[in-house]
This record gives C-alpha cells, structure tokens and sequence, in this order.
C-alpha cells in the first residue's frame, strides 16, 4: 500500500518530469503543498526529503526547493579538443549535448608529491608537482570535481604550472607545447566508486552517505613516463563516463 508520504513524493516527481516543474524552477513553499495535499508538514518534509534525497530537488537559501536537471551527461574522459574560443573538452562536451558547462578553475598550487602521487608519476616522494583543482559545472552546478597533478620539472614553461585556466584543455596544452605527442602519448584510466566524502557531498549536492563515481586517469608520453595524474569524484546521477569506437584487441 502507497503511503500518503509516497503518494505525494510520486505526484511532485511526475510534474517535474512532464516538465510543469522545470529545471530552476521553485517548487510551491511547504505551506502552499500542506494546502495543496491536505497533508501535515511531517508528510510533505518526508516527501520533499526524498526527492532531496535522488537529486530532484535542491533546497538553496532565500529561495526554496529548485528543481535539478537530472538528466546525465555522457563524456569521454581522454578527449581532447584544439583550443576555439576557450573551449575545452568539458565545455565541447556540454554543448554538444545542448547543455550550459563551464571549467571552473579552484586554485593552482605547487606541491610535495606524498607517496601515492610519486608512485604514479614515477617521482621521488617530495618533488614537487603542480596541482591543480577544478570544478565541472553544469547549468552553474557543479557535477564533478577534478584534481590533477603534473610534475613541475616537465610543466613548468606551459600554460599548465601558470594560475590560469588553460584554453582549450589540459591536454591540448601539453600537445601544443610539445610535451606530448598525440601519435605516441598513451593513457590508462581506472573507473570505480566509493562513499562521498562530507566536502564532497556539500560541492555536489549530495545527501551524506552517498556513492560518487570515480575515475583515474595516467597520461604517459611517447617514452611511458607518467605526466598527468588526475582524480575525478562525479555525482554518479548526472555523469556518465563513456569511450566509444575502440578498435577490437586481439589477447
């Protein structure tokens, strides 16, 4: 039997997918749905909880509950685009798919590779990187979060070691800089998932406790030494990690 919680939960969910609630839209105050339903506030915060709860809705101060654009976005994690007009693969990959993104740069710091970074960048534990932290925002929400790091010795008279954003992508720079050849370059990434951390879940806008998808990216030049290491935590809801068109391997 529905419960009088899931009756409206249900309701609310299909008028943001018949589109009467669109994307940004402010859902009706708790007051306005009490009357609406004729439901006790306990109910409807138990309903409007869990469509918190799946992402459909997010509660954004002196505004309301704001309804999300859940549908997911498909992008591949080595592509690489000639720089146009400051667009880089996350921007080409949102606009392609007729959606707003942006590259938010978070800082640029030069940094002691700790043990973990030094192993996959074949560096002595202490030398130093530079790391970089960005957002991936969609619709001005961000949905991924990035942290890469490079080694200073190979970067650090390109775009990559400035404070910058880099046009047109990270690899792409290194490709026009010369520091990788893309008939030679070659790159490993590792898919998983794990628990959000708590800042994590306050960036994507994730109920604690919840699972991000996560990726692992290694670029290796034409000589396989190691030049990017990256780290992507994604809300498993709205990013889709795809590779297309690989040609068969015989093992």
């Amino acid at each position: 039997m529905t419960s009088r919680r899931e009756e409206i939960a249900n309701d609310l969910r299909e008028l943001i997918n018949n589109g009467t609630y669109a994307p940004g839209d402010v859902l009706p105050n708790q007051a306005a749905m009490m009357a609406n339903y004729d439901a006790s506030s306990a109910t409807v915060s138990a309903a409007v909880k869990a469509l918190r709860d799946e992402g459909s809705v997010w509660r954004k101060a002196n505004r309301g509950l704001i309804v999300q654009d859940t549908r997911p976005l498909y992008i591949h994690l080595s592509m690489t685009t000639p720089p146009s007009n400051g667009l880089g693969p996350w921007e080409t990959a949102c606009r392609n798919a007729g959606r707003t993104g942006n590259m938010q740069l978070i800082s640029v710091t030069r940094v002691p590779a700790d043990a973990d970074v030094a192993r996959a960048l074949q560096l002595s534990v202490g030398a130093t990187v530079v790391r970089r932290d960005r957002h991936a925002l969609v619709d001005g929400q961000a949905v991924m979060l990035d942290t890469a790091y490079y080694p200073l010795a190979v970067v650090d008279d390109t775009p990559v070691a400035g404070s910058g954003k880099v046009d047109g992508g990270i690899l792409a720079a290194l490709i026009a800089f010369g520091v990788l050849d893309p008939a030679t370059a070659r790159v490993r990434e590792l898919i998983g998932a794990r628990t959000a951390t708590k800042d994590e879940a306050d960036t994507l806008r994730l109920r604690p406790g919840v699972s991000v998808l996560t990726a692992e990216r290694v670029t290796r030049d034409g000589e396989a030494q190691p030049v990017e290491l990256l780290h992507r935590a994604a809300n498993e809801r709205r990013i889709r990690f795809q590779t297309d068109d690989l040609p068969l391997r015989s093992i």
